[in-house]
């Protein structure tokens, strides 16, 4: 089980409970902001452009990396 959240609170509080999250980017860096710890993962979308990100790319991202969280 996981989280899949922005680049907002909830990215933050899952990783300081240490729960395995998926935080989706569009042009925000993640190297600045992004949750800490080992089980937090970043999908960002093509060209940091948000609207290009579709539901299907999150899941294939989130289907590729599986083993991980």
């Amino acid at each position: 089980k996981f989280v899949v959240s922005v680049d907002t609170g909830l990215s933050h509080l899952t990783a300081a409970l240490d729960r395995p999250n998926i935080t989706v980017y569009g042009p925000t860096d993640p190297g600045l902001i992004g949750g800490y710890g080992k089980n937090q993962m970043v999908c960002r979308a093509p060209g940091n452009e948000l609207s290009q990100l579709t539901a299907n790319a999150v899941k294939r991202f989130i289907e590729e990396n599986a083993a991980m969280i």
